[in-house]
């Protein structure tokens, strides 16, 4: 083979996984500010694990498979997917509390669905169940996302983490 063809291969490769940083990254609240209250990110992480797992499956097809991170990228999507699973449910209760048309694509919408108070997201009834799959999620995440800055040399959340 080619090395120019290896050498395409891996800028490939390189793409998807800064994609899948910068999803993370923009999409998952790794951690908030001083005033936000973490149960308000709860909502936020079961609404948004839905660009994320895609992201991260969108990198699972296109990389090959002895990348020393796909270990951590099975476990990261595993742990993603059980967010995913509570989304159908959270969309719904926003939609019954916020009084939205389940159709509804529009920015206020979405932005209803996506960000909520604290106190809102504590009386939904899968509460206990997202929070408890949140941790995990962002842990994971946090490891592929160390994993996928080595393999891209540059971490693009190196300004934006919690201290």
């Amino acid at each position: 083979m080619p090395d120019w063809f290896n050498k395409k291969a891996l800028r490939h490769e390189r793409q998807l996984a800064w994609r899948a940083q910068f999803a993370v990254a923009t999409r998952t609240p790794f951690g908030a500010d001083a005033g936000v209250d973490p149960d308000s990110l709860v909502g936020e992480a079961v609404y948004d694990s839905e660009a994320v797992i895609a992201a991260l499956r969108e990198l699972a097809s296109g990389i090959n498979r002895d990348r020393p991170f796909v270990p951590t990228l099975l476990e990261a999507a595993l742990a993603v997917t059980r967010l995913v699973n509570m989304r159908p449910s959270w969309i719904d209760y926003c939609n019954e509390r916020s009084r939205l048309d389940p159709a509804a694509a529009d920015a206020e919408s979405e932005m209803s669905r996506q960000y909520a108070l604290a106190d809102a997201v504590r009386a939904w009834p899968r509460f206990a169940d997202a929070q408890a799959a949140v941790g995990p999620a962002a842990e994971a995440l946090r490891k592929l996302q160390s994993e996928l800055a080595n393999f891209c040399g540059s971490d693009i959340t190196s300004g934006c983490r919690a201290a």
